[in-house]
């Protein structure tokens, strides 16, 4: 069965989404870890960068969702209002 994992898709906006990845990757992965995730990647695309997570179990990705740095990350992508695609799969 595959791991649940959690798919954040960041728009450029009015500044790059590349710079928002630098300003916020060092927060996502440290909640990361301290989530017990077991993959994780980031990676670019013409329009902005997606980063792709993946945990032993569906409380475990949702409770990862919950931290306030990772809130606060996603509240603070350069598009609010169209720029942030967040999709989750895999078991619960």
């Amino acid at each position: 069965m595959p791991d649940p994992w959690l798919r954040i898709q960041v728009l450029d906006g009015e500044t790059p989404a590349s710079t928002w990845r630098h300003t916020y990757a060092d927060a996502l992965f440290k909640a990361a870890i301290a989530d017990r995730a077991v993959r994780w990647s980031w990676r670019g695309h013409e329009r902005g960068v997606v980063f792709e997570i993946a945990f032993r179990t569906g409380a475990i990705r949702d409770e990862f969702r919950d931290q306030p740095s990772v809130k606060a990350a996603l509240d603070a992508v350069p598009d609010p209002r169209h720029g942030l695609v967040i999709t989750s799969g895999g078991d619960s």
